[in-house]
Formats: structure tokens, sequence, C-alpha cells
């Protein structure tokens, strides 16, 4: 079965990295951007060491940041105190006419991308870029709206690089009127995640279709369509999107695409973070979506979970977890799920290789830092080796589990993203990894990354499981109950004990190609030895699961030493002591259930969405 499903897939591999923070800005990206100051909004523009917007020092219109002269501007956050502009909503804002705003934003639009940059993806094997775009680039500005435009011929510029490079360039509207999902991304952050201010407002819903239309019709007008062969239509709407509302957008959106810019143009659209909704039937015809993906984003450090996992766990997170979220659409036998759909296909559009920090509790003291002494803290940080080698190995296995081989179900992936500022959120950019080679080598086109490094259960196998390389951040002790909204947990067997490590004596166990298919089919995870089971999680027994591995041993060395038989007394004290420890105090104990220190229910559910913008 799994020859039959590689056989169907016979398409290229799609190996891309997202062009982020560019044409639509985001803060972690290119924080000084975002730290203007009374100087900036009067049309003196300056600049901080380092910024990757600024022109070249040796520009007439290069002046470095002095904020004792420049006071910071100051905007009323979210949260009820002061901060610099948080979106590209609020940056625009701050702008006393729109004029300035774009000419601030153009130094921005100008340098931030470079046809270097397009030249080190070209030699790093990369086959397509994702640029993500506004829904206003074209003009649709509401006169109360502060967004302004001039991306497009900065956009076009980069297609002609992408063309003499031979690299397919795949725009994505990013944003939505009133706001599909709340991110700053979405270009305006609201106050709640949600979709209902697009979703339920049928002026908006028109207003994306118009948006949708005017851009593809732009790329014909310009001659652009032989090199921008894909489309997305609309990124990350919210779970509580209205799915009738979401699916007759698409239908629609796709005809548009069709219309103007031709029938084999790509599309991709976004799943409403859980793929399973949309394996019901939906684009499964060969002759009307054949060139269609159903795009999902996979990202480690938005829950609190697991930012605290291992080195070996966040590798099996991503052969149990990542893999069953892969793997979960889309099928034209649904839901026996044997046989892909020769329609709709998989593409998961973001991922990184960043594991233990979230983004916007560091941001918050980035951003502070350059208020307080004009530099973004951890600006020249460097990655020491240990995490270096970690990081290419949690690479490549987010690599074999994306494009799914032995499922027949996706066609690739885009790593999100190219570049970003500074050190503090140096675990996301590809450049980086590319110099630093802990983003390895991208296999051709037509050779699967499962065949060069491995099955994703080979990668966590030979993974060194050092968690001093784990630095959570923020402390979880500090970390809002409210902020998993997700509901992530971590109670599947395999990636409890360490990738099987802690049921094989310190080795981990591999999966059988029968296994994997059992695992996929009945979403749960298995593994040669069960230690586990979701509804009788006992930290007793989770703290005896190691012992009795040892138990083995010492019995072994008893039987030819003449051993005392002491340890089963020590074993019995030491599980009294966990069970004090857990559910009378509360207390983690490092080391035990594997994720940094278990506490008291914390695994549960691992049937929930795992994904959520940057």
């Amino acid at each position: 079965m799994q020859e039959d499903r590689r056989q169907e897939a016979v398409r290229p591999w799609i190996r891309g990295v997202n062009i982020g923070g560019w044409l639509l800005m985001e803060r972690f990206i290119t924080p000084y951007m975002f730290a203007v100051t009374k100087c900036h909004l009067a049309g003196d523009f300056c600049w901080y060491p380092g910024q990757l917007s600024a022109p070249p020092t040796s520009s007439p219109h290069h002046e470095y940041c002095d904020l004792f002269q420049c006071e910071p501007h100051m905007i009323d956050s979210a949260d009820g105190g002061k901060d610099f502009p948080t979106d590209e909503y609020t940056l625009a804002q701050s702008f006393p006419n729109k004029a300035l705003a774009r000419e601030y934003l153009n130094y921005h639009w100008e340098n931030f991308v470079q046809k270097q940059d397009v030249i080190a993806l070209k030699e790093a094997g990369v086959t397509h870029v994702r640029v993500p775009i506004p829904h206003w680039i074209m003009g649709d500005i509401k006169e109360d709206e502060p967004w302004v435009d001039g991306q497009w011929l900065h956009f076009v510029r980069f297609v002609g690089w992408c063309r003499e490079l031979s690299i397919e360039v795949w725009p994505d509207i990013h944003t939505a009127p009133g706001s599909q999902n709340g991110f700053d991304n979405s270009g305006q952050l609201l106050p709640d995640r949600t979709c209902k201010y697009w979703s339920g407002n049928a002026e908006n819903v028109k207003r994306s279709l118009i948006a949708v239309d005017d851009i593809t019709k732009a790329i014909a007008r310009d001659s652009i369509k032989d090199v921008v062969s894909g489309f997305g239509v609309l990124n990350e709407p919210f779970g509580d999107c209205d799915p009738d509302v979401v699916r007759t957008f698409y239908d629609d959106a796709l005809k548009i695409v069709k219309t103007n810019i031709g029938h084999d143009t790509n599309v991709f659209i976004g799943d409403m973070f859980n793929a399973s909704k949309f394996n019901d039937g939906f684009w499964i015809d060969a002759d009307d979506y054949s060139n269609t993906f159903l795009d999902s984003h996979y990202y480690h450090v938005f829950a609190e979970r697991p930012r605290s996992l291992s080195p070996k766990q966040h590798i099996a997170y991503v052969c149990a977890k990542n893999t069953r979220d892969t793997e979960a659409c889309c099928y034209s036998d649904h839901p026996t799920n044997q046989k892909p759909s020769k329609g709709i296909s998989r593409l998961i559009g973001e991922w990184s290789a960043s594991y233990d920090t979230l983004v916007v509790d560091k941001l918050a003291d980035v951003m502070e830092g350059i208020k307080k002494n004009g530099e973004a803290p951890e600006f020249n940080r460097t990655i020491p080796e240990k995490r270096q080698d970690f990081l290419k190995e949690f690479v490549k296995a987010q690599m074999v589990a994306y494009e799914a081989e032995d499922a027949g179900v996706s066609s690739g992936w885009f790593y999100w993203t190219l570049k970003t500022e500074g050190g503090a959120f140096a675990e996301w950019s590809f450049l980086r990894g590319l110099k630093e080679k802990w983003i390895p080598s991208i296999p051709d086109p037509g050779e699967s990354s499962m065949s060069l490094f491995g099955s994703c259960r080979d990668i966590a196998e030979r993974t060194v499981d050092d968690e001093t390389i784990v630095h959570e951040f923020p402390d979880p002790e500090t970390t809002p109950e409210g902020a998993n909204w997700q509901g992530v947990e971590i109670d599947d067997d395999y990636v409890v004990t360490h990738a099987g490590s802690l049921t094989t004596g310190g080795k981990s166990t591999t999966s059988t190609a029968s296994e994997h298919d059992d695992q996929k089919s009945s979403k749960t995870s298995s593994t040669t030895t069960s230690v586990t089971k979701k509804n009788q999680v006992e930290i007793g027994k989770e703290a005896s699961t190691p012992t009795e591995a040892t138990d083995e041993d010492m019995a072994e060395k008893d039987s030819t030493s003449g051993g005392s038989g002491w340890f089963p007394l020590f074993a019995v004290v030491f599980f009294v002591y966990a069970i004090w420890r857990v559910f009378f105090k509360n207390e983690p104990i490092r080391g035990i259930g594997g994720v940094g220190g278990l506490r008291r229910g914390q695994y549960s559910n691992i049937d929930a969405p795992s994904a959520l913008s940057v």
C-alpha cells in the first residue's frame, strides 16, 4: 500500500521558504522598524545599528537614532500599559499622515530583501518562496483605515529576481478586512483571537474576494504569471470561522484565481487550525482540484507543554503529533483514509526550528530593551554548538514528517522565515540556519527527505537527549492558564517516554511500517512497550517506569554477583516520595515523564490542534 501511495505522489517536492515580515510587517521579525520615535513621526528618520530595513550606511538618508534627542513613541497597549506600535495598523496610524507613513515603510520594502538573499536560497536547493502580502496591496483602503500601499512594485522586482534563478513564487493574502483571526499578522492585532469580524461580516468577505480578483489581475497584467505559479487566498482563518462561509469563500476565490491567471495555477487554502475538518470529500475531484493544497502551520512554542519538552521529545512530538495532524487529510475514501485524494493535497506552509521560547513574551523584553538602551537585547546572540546539533536534527525530522511520504498525502513545505533581525529569534531565520549549517542540505526535488535522512523515528533515536539545551521561556510558573488556547497536552506514549528511550534502558525503539499505519488510522501513538494510557495517567506509574527498567538490570546483576536485594526497598521509598511531591505539593520531578518535570494533570488530550501563527 505504501509503495502504491508513493507511485501516486509523483510530482516534485515543494521545498520553500517564507519571505515573512517584508510586504506585511511583523514586529518580532523587524523589531527596530516598530521602535519609532518622535523624530520618525516628524519625518526625521533614524536607524538603529544592524537594522535590516535601514538604507546603507553610505546613504545620505542613513542616520543613527539618538534616544536622548528622539523620545520613543508609545501607544496604549492591549494590556493597559504603554508600548511601541504592535502591528502594521498601529505603526501606520502613528504617523500624522499616510504620505509620511508610506515614505518610512518604503525604506523597509526597499532594503529588507535583497537579490543576494534569493541567490542564497537557490544555492541551498529551495524551489519555492511564499510571500505574505496584505489585502490592501492594490489600494483597497477605506478612509478610516491607516494602512498604506506601495508594496506592489517591490513584489514585481522580487519576482524578476526569482525568474532569473528559476524559483517559483507563491504570494499569500495574509490579512483580511476585520481580521480573520485577531493575530498581528492579520494586519491588526485584536483583543480576542477570533474570526467573527470577518466571517460574520458579509461586506468584509466580499472585500477579500475583491482583493483576490485585483491581485490576480495585476499578476496577469504585469506578465509575471510564468513565475507566480501559486496563490494563497486567505491565511489562517481561525477555528471559530463559520465553516460554510469559509468553504463558499474558497470556492469563489478558486474560480477567480483560475479565471485570471490560469487553470493550472496552484491554489492553497488555510485549514482553520484543524485539517481533519476538511477530510470529508472536500475538493477531492482530480479534474477540478488536482493542484490545490490544504495549508497547515505547526509550531512547538505557542503552548507551554511543547516548550517544556526535552530534545528527544521534541522530535518524538514531530513523529507522533505533527505527523498525525499532517496525515489527517485528505483522502478519497474517508474515513478509512487509505487512498490519498487525487484532488486537494497537503502543504505545511509554516514551521520553524524554534522550540523553547514564546515569541510574544520574548518580544516584550526586546522592545523594552530598545526603549531603555537603544539596542535590542541578545542582538549578537550566538547559538551554542550542542543547540545547533539539535536544531539540525529537529529540522530534518520536520522535513521528513511534513512530506509524509508513506501516507502519500503531502506535497511539501515552506520554512518560516527568511531572516530575523538580531539574535533573540535566531532559530526562526533560514538564512542563519544555512550559515551555521543547522539547516541541512535540501534533497533534489524528485528525492524525498526520508530517503536522505531516514524516517522521523530514526532521527528521534539518534537525537542526543541533552536537556541542558532547553531554556523554556517564559518560566512556566508565570504562564497564564489562558495562554494554552489550543488545549495542547502531552500524553502520547512515544513522546512521554522520550521516543521510547525510557522503556528500553536508554535506547529508543522504532516502529515498523505496519505499526505506523495502525497509528495513523487509530490516531493514537503506539510503541513496542507501552508506559501510559490516556485514561490512566498516574504519576506513580510514570515515576516507576524508569525504575522498573533499572530493576530488571539490577536483578540480573544480583543473580550473578550475589547482590544484597536492597534495590526494591529503595524503589518503594522513591515511589512514595514521588506521590508526595506531585499529589500533595504539586511540584515537578525533573526527568520523570520527560517534560523537564511532570506535574499533576499535565497529560490529557493529544488530539487538540497544535498550530499557531507567528
